[in-house]
């Protein structure tokens, strides 16, 4: 891809956005947060790819991934009030139809469409599926990596706040207390990541969004991790007890090691 292509779909992104702009207080919140969102995974995908030395024409898919990934967020919290797939849509497919149906990438050749098609696809999913080509694999996992990354900021950001400026929306509807699942903690000492759909608490959900550290792929994702101290901001929204701690010298050992070998 050129950078003039990717410009161009910035201006299409932008006027995109602001269609769904509304008065209600709740979507308008959570349209500006999923722009910003994005605004940021496209920075950490910059930042991946340029660590990965790509070549321009693969950074500047990967950031057209980046910008494209959350496009199906928009409709779906200004028709369900909502970003919790299964009770609306999934996000990431109903993302590929609008492009689809708007026809956004026709300046690109099929091969370039379906990479940024099943990489947006497959951001959100538990994992990659086996069988892609070397090419669609780079894409799919690093767009999945600079989401994690941004998702791991507007959690932690959202906690400095919530007690003076609560979302809903980020909390998916799940109780807020000290309860959380213990098949979650094993979970994370497998080194395994659980699904979403299992989990039944604000801490169960941010338990499974600390195994994602077991699903990063690049060297840079993991320095970042690190230097943002995301484990630990997570971590002190739990409860604070031996197990939690456990789980914390786990995480800590994980990255470390992570790091190490590269």
């Amino acid at each position: 891809m050129k950078k003039e292509e990717y410009l161009n779909l910035q201006i299409w992104f932008q006027d995109h956005v602001r269609s769904f702009h509304s008065e209600d207080t709740l979507i308008l919140q959570n349209i500006k947060l999923k722009e910003e969102h994005t605004t940021r995974v496209c920075e950490n995908s910059s930042r991946i790819a340029i660590s990965e030395k790509l070549d321009d024409d693969n950074y500047y898919l990967a950031i057209t991934i980046a910008l494209l990934h959350d496009i199906g967020r928009f409709e779906q919290i200004s028709r369900y009030k909502t970003f919790h797939d299964s009770i609306s849509e999934d996000h990431a497919l109903l993302g590929v139809k609008v492009l689809r149906s708007e026809g956004v990438l026709s300046f690109l050749s099929q091969e370039k469409q379906n990479i940024v098609f099943t990489a947006i696809k497959n951001h959100n999913m538990p994992r990659v599926p086996d069988g892609f080509d070397g090419k669609t694999l780079l894409h799919s996992k690093l767009v999945r990596d600079a989401d994690k990354l941004d998702i791991y900021k507007v959690l932690t950001d959202y906690y400095l706040i919530k007690d003076i400026s609560p979302n809903p929306v980020l909390e998916h509807g799940l109780p807020d207390d000290e309860e959380y699942s213990p098949y979650l903690i094993q979970d994370i000492f497998n080194n395994k990541i659980p699904s979403i759909k299992e989990v039944r608490t604000c801490n169960d959900m941010n338990l499974a969004r600390l195994a994602w550290l077991f699903d990063l792929n690049f060297i840079e994702t993991f320095r970042l991790v690190k230097e943002k101290g995301y484990i630990e901001k997570l971590i002190a929204t739990l409860p604070q007890n031996s197990e939690i701690n456990a789980v914390h010298v786990h995480l800590k050992k994980y990255l470390d090691c992570m790091l190490w070998k590269t």
